[in-house]
């Protein structure tokens, strides 16, 4: 098939990707990685009709797929509502274009089916795979389910060419999918996801697009590496086959495999001020399929202590207690609503309102309920708040910073393959746009991951935008440069 030619998108799309552009230089292909201007969190944040859709399709799809949500093939590390890049890639003959997140955390190929009942509404949403349109595809049927955090799918494997760029893969098995339970993928702003870790991990066994890659003599070198723009409005870069030297300084430190699961090595440290968060050595993997670094709930809690983060809630509970306890108490007594409460403090601005602040202001109030009801006094009942806020877990554990302090804030260093890898609080602290607000989120978040696989620490986009990452599957080896 040829090139796909380069358009420029409908506004609903991205107001800035080019179709599968791919430069190509001594046989390493470059794929554009597009840098989404909303992530899906994002965009349902914003846009209250979507996440009221978005929901009710979640309940619907989850009863529905009941089956398919127990009996998948777990891939707990990702929920994709935090993804912020996807390159574009063709399947087919002629191809047919997709936009894919490419995943170093799962390891299968997969993108909605022309097959699709027209009751699945992320596939309504997005682009969809047509076989019988393609002369190079090969049926062969084989059941295919796949759960992540926050959304699963479900479908059969088909076989077809693969094209990356300038270079296309013959006889890839990938996945079409025809059920997308979940709130995941309704605001995603990507079609599929394209696995790029090891083939043990991979539902049905199915080898992924790399191994096919080397294995055909696609490419010059066993290698992949990822260069992440984290400036606004900037692209990133996929390069296949080798590295780009333009975009990092100095020299890369090596460090070996441990699993081939995951892309996962040991991470010697983790400190902050000299105080470890990760003594003797932890499990870590390399994965651009997470947009923030993730460890254990309960180190990272202490953490985003150290660093000046409070829990959301946390944070939004002690503030409202000390301007409004009194306030809130006798609205409690006089049965309003959390909505209605919280838009009487300024917490929130509608009962339609998605930002973390509201959120959090409604889940405490929630909370706080039970001590109005128990005939102290004021000031009682206050300190009893304030200890009940200390308990209110934040949503997916995000703990928010203040935008105005990260000149004060520290750096965190992480020690691998002996040499040390710093965080500035630039680079560790994440904007989220909610409306027309920004909210400054902590980079690091808890994730429990269970054993064997865990405990694990996930060096997501938080990491990787910091510091160039090449995959050497030849070698089983990671590579880290500082990005340029």
């Amino acid at each position: 098939g040829g090139r796909p030619t380069c358009l420029a998108s409908m506004p609903f799309m991205l107001t800035s990707f080019l179709l599968g552009c791919a430069l190509s230089a001594d046989a390493i292909t470059k794929l554009k990685l597009n840098r989404l201007e909303k992530t899906s969190r994002e965009v349902l944040n914003g846009d209250a009709d979507l996440k009221s859709l978005a929901e009710d399709w979640d309940a619907y799809s989850k009863a529905e797929n009941k089956d398919l949500l127990h009996s998948a093939h777990q891939i707990p590390l990702h929920n994709f509502m935090d993804t912020q890049y996807f390159v574009e890639i063709g399947i087919g003959n002629p191809v047919q274009t997709f936009k894919v997140v490419p995943d170093t955390g799962s390891s299968n190929l997969w993108i909605p089916s022309k097959h699709c009942p027209f009751t699945q509404l992320p596939c309504d949403l997005h682009q969809k795979y047509d076989s019988k349109s393609s002369s190079s595809y090969v049926e062969n049927g084989t059941e295919f389910s796949i759960k992540y955090g926050s959304g699963a799918c479900s479908g059969f494997i088909s076989q077809d060419s693969v094209t990356l760029g300038d270079i296309t893969v013959d006889e890839q098995l990938f996945a079409e999918v025809t059920k997308e339970p979940g709130i995941a993928f309704i605001a995603a702003k990507f079609d599929g996801i394209m696995g790029m870790a090891f083939q043990s991990i991979a539902v049905t066994g199915a080898k992924p697009v790399f191994y096919n890659l080397v294995e055909q003599g696609k490419v010059d070198e066993p290698v992949f590496a990822f260069y992440l723009n984290r400036e606004a409005g900037g692209d990133g870069e996929l390069v296949i086959g080798g590295t780009d030297p333009s975009h990092y300084v100095g020299n890369f430190t090596w460090v070996p495999l441990t699993s081939k699961t995951y892309w996962e090595f040991s991470m010697d440290s983790l400190s902050v001020g000299g105080e470890s968060y990760c003594s003797g050595g932890c499990k870590a993997i390399a994965d651009s399929g997470t947009s923030l670094l993730a460890g254990p709930s309960k180190v990272i809690e202490k953490l985003n202590e150290k660093i000046g983060a409070k829990g959301v809630f946390d944070q939004q509970c002690e503030s409202a207690i000390d301007q409004y306890g009194d306030e809130i108490i006798d609205k409690i007594v006089n049965k309003l609503s959390e909505a209605e409460i919280c838009m009487g403090v300024g917490m929130c601005k509608s009962t339609k309102d998605m930002r973390l602040k509201c959120l959090g202001c409604k889940a405490t109030i929630l909370g706080l309920k039970k001590y109005v009801e128990s005939g102290k006094s004021k000031k009682e009942i206050e300190d009893d708040m304030k200890k009940a806020c200390k308990l209110i877990p934040s949503p997916k554990g995000e703990a928010l910073v203040d935008c105005n302090n990260l000149d004060s804030m520290p750096n965190v260093d992480i020690e691998i393959g002996g040499s040390s890898f710093t965080l500035t609080p630039k680079d560790y602290v994440v904007e989220v746009k909610a409306g027309n607000e920004t909210e400054c989120i902590s980079g690091f978040i808890g994730l429990d991951v269970p054993a064997p696989a865990g405990p694990l620490w996930i060096l997501g986009d938080v990491f990787m935008g910091a510091y160039y990452t090449a995959f050497d599957y030849g070698n089983s080896q990671l590579g880290f440069a500082k990005a340029a």
